[in-house]
């Protein structure tokens, strides 16, 4: 169900999920919260026979054919109508008064144009090593993640900031969207980027992007150093293959093979940005 784009909508979830058919999903992510009392915009990647449809007054829904975690969150932003908002997947659950935390957090921090916040574990541990106070994004983007991302929609919107397609889940290559989402926010210079210590989610104590031992990892990573420094980027290639040598995370013998999947990494990214 549409909600008119002339309703003041203050804060809205803006939910990535994929071959949804019900809105069952939804009522584990608000076992702490009333549902009734929030905004939700949920971007479903599915097929044509097999799209969710919201009679909820507060819950529209957008059916997208084509796939990729990025080209949902893309769509989301396009479609959003929330002053502020809230990234979110389809695993997440809330923690109760997780609304009243953002909204004062961009209350007291009058500059702010995007926020991000702490999820703890299943295990009731905070999932990363988070500041321990209010701090700028800067030396702490990389761990990030994006259902912990908030913003003011008009800004994101107005400076042109949106995750590469080409980078995601579902994408050619599966990881570092939300790093290169903010390093496209750091370099318009016209967005301000907090850390705010508050918990706001609750998430399993691991996701995709802590496999590095991965295949897909390595292919991600290897045509992000290619994007950022050119030829370069294979002095990066070389120094986390290094460190995960040295943290034990891959025996000396993966080396080779880990070298081969970041040369047809780069080599991938090169045709497709290139042509060659």
């Amino acid at each position: 169900m549409n909600i008119s784009e002339k309703t003041h909508i203050p804060f809205e979830i803006l939910v990535a999920t994929t071959n949804r058919t019900t809105l069952d999903f939804i009522d584990n992510m608000f076992k702490n919260n009333d549902l009734e009392h929030y905004h939700l915009l949920i971007i479903n990647q599915t097929s044509e026979h097999k799209l969710l449809v919201s009679h909820k007054p507060n819950i529209r829904v957008i059916n997208a054919f084509e796939r990729g975690l990025s080209r949902s969150r893309n769509l989301a932003i396009q479609h959003a109508i929330g002053d502020i908002c809230l990234l979110a997947d389809d695993d997440v659950v809330f923690l109760e008064g997780f609304e009243n935390k953002i909204m004062e957090s961009y209350d007291q921090l009058k500059d702010a144009d995007l926020i991000t916040f702490k999820t703890i574990t299943t295990e009731n541990k905070p999932y990363s090593n988070y500041p321990k106070k209010v701090t700028g994004l800067e030396d702490f983007y990389r761990k990030v993640l994006s259902i912990e991302i908030t913003f003011k929609r008009d800004v994101i919107l107005k400076n042109n900031i949106s995750f590469n397609e080409n980078f995601g889940l579902g994408s050619v290559f599966q990881d570092c969207e939300n790093r290169l989402f903010f390093e496209d926010v750091f370099t318009t210079k016209q967005i301000k980027a907090y850390f705010s210590p508050e918990f706001i989610v609750v998430h399993k104590p691991f996701s995709t992007s802590d496999e590095v031992t991965s295949d897909r990892y390595m292919f991600a990573r290897s045509a992000l150093f290619y994007k950022k420094h050119g030829v370069f980027g294979w002095l990066y290639v070389f120094k986390l293959l290094f460190s995960l040598v040295r943290n034990n995370y891959i025996g000396f013998g993966e080396v080779s093979h880990k070298l081969q999947v970041a040369k047809k990494s780069i080599d991938t990214f090169k045709h497709m940005i290139h042509g060659k």
